[in-house]
């Protein structure tokens, strides 16, 4: 008796527990509330019309509408339109935020549309994983972090690296080294060139890079302008200097140079024309394909020369640093990338926009921008930038390019292209003057002596008061004292 007794308890519990898992006959399946936080927000995403965004998000954003509620509102604009993302960024904002994708050396115009990045919390990603020097120099405001860079390419030295071994030379450290290279280029690169990118369109940004191991003073923040006056800084001895090397260097060049674009610089290296080039990683898909890569080369890439000298703007000297020390910042955000979230309207809301720039650039960025223009601009992105694109380069050319962008990212002296609304002016007239100096219609001291003079006029139409500002705004420097500007 007491055997099926037993038995008897143990069927009757497991009949139990089978209803408790399967429910009682007939009830509907229980069903999982999936929580829904920004339901009825509508977020406005502004994005250039060339990159196809609307088809390439389609499945991340539809699941991101799925689960946050919300809706996206898509608003592209033209690149060749220099003012259409600035009318979108001044119409009403939607009720959910506003995420903006735009050109980095935009962001001298763009800023005071940006909500600042308080902390990490605000977009769940890690902000102390962006490259400290980008972080702190060129996409922060007043100490305060206001886009997360999705491109910053630099201009990196392209060396054959199996020529200067065999001829028992190094790569170059210097400007001085690298005008030693061009020098006797005919004894140990026979037959072939060296190049820079010189188009229009590049000549500044060039010049910029060259100038910065002469003109940018490690105690100072400013390199164009006088912080206090506003008033430019070319007719100045770092800046004569820079000109001079550059115009040397250039003179050992073919002429072609004069048309030559970053990318063209890269293939000539790559194809076995040039021995030396100045040149920047594309870090994107299709860029890079049509290069035939020359056999049994070996390309080493490294940061631009430095200088073991540099001028000091403050007590009008020339700074001499140890034999071992180069000084060789590094020019950024004169191309790229960033997005950020728009200010919101007064009384809205942006913590949906917050939520899908998180999205967009956060643990899901290798999947969302996979045939999208990128760069290494994070610390985590170091081991996989390398394999991004096809780039023409092997694994370990790639690898060198990667740690020399990350070295020159990381450098509390890097230097932002020309921060301020104004900035495409002073660019122009920079081409301009490097123009003729390839042309031989000016040599380097005239050519400096315009330099000045058009930055002279283009401060004077846009007002001293003006450029300081938003040169300081820039630079993350508070306002001068006697500026009625905010």
């Amino acid at each position: 008796m007491t055997s099926l007794s037993s038995t008897a308890r143990h069927w009757k519990l497991a009949a139990i527990s089978l209803v408790l898992l399967c429910g009682c006959p007939g009830s509907p399946p229980e069903t999982k509330t999936v929580a829904r936080p920004f339901r009825g927000q509508e977020v406005e995403l502004v994005v250039p019309a060339s990159y196809q965004l609307p088809a390439l998000w389609d499945v991340a954003l539809n699941e991101w509408m799925d689960q946050s509620g919300a809706t996206v509102r898509w608003s592209e604009y033209s690149g060749s339109d220099e003012n259409s993302l600035e009318q979108k960024l001044s119409a009403p904002v939607t009720s959910g935020g506003r995420v903006i994708l735009f050109p980095l050396r935009q962001l001298g115009e763009l800023d005071r549309h940006l909500t600042p990045i308080e902390s990490a919390t605000t977009t769940g990603l890690d902000l102390k994983d962006i490259f400290k020097g980008l972080h702190d120099r060129v996409v922060s405001r007043n100490r305060s972090l206001v886009a997360i860079p999705v491109s910053a390419p630099v201009l990196l030295c392209y060396y054959r690296a199996d020529l200067l071994k065999a001829a028992g030379l190094k790569p170059p450290q210097t400007w001085d080294d690298y005008q030693s290279l061009l020098d006797s280029l005919d004894r140990w690169a026979p037959g072939l060139t060296a190049v820079e990118p010189l188009a229009p369109g590049h000549r500044a940004t060039l010049f910029f890079a060259r100038s910065l191991a002469f003109a940018k003073h490690p105690e100072n923040y400013s390199v164009w302008f006088d912080l206090d006056s506003a008033k430019p800084l070319l007719k100045t001895a770092g800046f004569e200097e820079a000109i001079a090397v550059a115009g040397r260097a250039w003179k050992k060049m073919p002429p072609s140079i004069a048309e030559l674009n970053p990318a063209d610089c890269r293939r000539q290296i790559i194809e076995g024309k040039a021995a030396l080039a100045i040149s920047s990683e594309p870090f994107s898909v299709d860029k890079a394909r049509d290069t035939t890569r020359a056999a049994s080369i070996e390309i080493g890439i490294c940061r631009l020369p430095g200088s073991h000298r540099v001028f000091n703007p403050n007590s009008k000297q020339w700074d001499v640093l140890p034999r071992s020390a180069v000084h060789a910042p590094s020019l950024c955000a004169f191309d790229g990338m960033a997005i950020g979230v728009g200010l919101p309207a007064e009384g809205g809301k942006d913590a949906a926009a917050w939520h899908l720039l998180s999205t967009l650039a956060g643990e899901q960025f290798a999947s969302n921008w996979a045939s999208l223009p990128k760069s290494p601009c994070r610390e985590s992105q170091v081991g996989t930038a390398t394999s991004w694109n096809e780039s023409g380069l092997t694994i370990e050319e790639s690898s060198r390019a990667v740690d020399a962008t990350a070295q020159a990212l990381r450098d509390d002296q890097l230097v932002a292209d020309l921060p301020i609304p104004q900035a495409d002016e002073f660019r122009r007239v920079t081409d301009e003057a490097i123009g003729k100096l390839l042309k031989n219609e000016l040599d380097p001291a005239a050519a400096i002596q315009q330099l000045q003079a058009d930055f002279e006029q283009i401060v004077s139409r846009a007002g001293a008061a003006s450029i300081r500002a938003d040169y300081r705004r820039g630079l993350g420097l508070p306002p001068a004292q006697t500026e009625a500007r905010p």
